[in-house]
């Protein structure tokens, strides 16, 4: 589990653990950007089940659906937690995205804050492309490989130029 502010973390299905520790955090709310998720965690936290396919742009309509809940959940005072499979693609986007409108930063400093407080987020291109559209903030080719190049340890396989280069076409369409 990472925080990114003291209201804020994202992890990964390893970074829930068991019960009795996720308990300790004191999260009142937790976004589920994939599927399937510990029954048990309704019982502890309120939910929004959000899934989305990682590699692929975010679907507006549920983008601004599980925007305008974690905007409430931010603005509450509760403590949030986003998931989703591996705690480095989906879950980094959408608390991004959360900073962008809660914390009233332009969306590539909310990525920024976000990759260099989660260690090994490294979100697909599709993904935060889609994301700093729909936040109305697009990405060109060279602001969203400049956010790569700052991922201080650079995957093994880091994504392509041509990847990139086609996510970042997302926000002119």
């Amino acid at each position: 589990m990472h925080y990114i502010r003291d209201n804020l973390a994202v992890c990964g299905f390893h970074g829930i653990g068991i019960r009795e520790e996720f308990v300790l955090h004191g999260f009142r709310a937790q976004l589920q950007c994939t599927e399937p998720f510990d029954p048990w965690l309704s019982e502890c936290v309120e939910v929004m089940s959000a899934p989305f396919p990682d590699g692929a742009p975010i679907p507006g309509a549920l983008f601004h659906r599980a925007q305008h809940w974690l905007a409430k959940q931010w603005e509450s005072g509760g403590k949030i937690l986003i998931s989703c499979a591996a705690g480095q693609s989906r879950s980094v986007t959408m608390a991004a995205a959360l900073l962008n409108r809660n914390a009233r930063l332009k969306f590539v400093d909310a990525v920024h804050e976000v990759i260099a407080r989660v260690p090994g987020a490294y979100p697909h291109p599709y993904v935060l492309a889609s994301a700093a559209f729909l936040c109305g903030q697009a990405f060109s080719a060279g602001e969203l490989q400049s956010v790569y190049a700052s991922v201080a340890e650079q995957p093994p396989y880091p994504w392509s130029p041509e990847l990139i280069h086609a996510a970042a076409k997302l926000g002119s369409t």
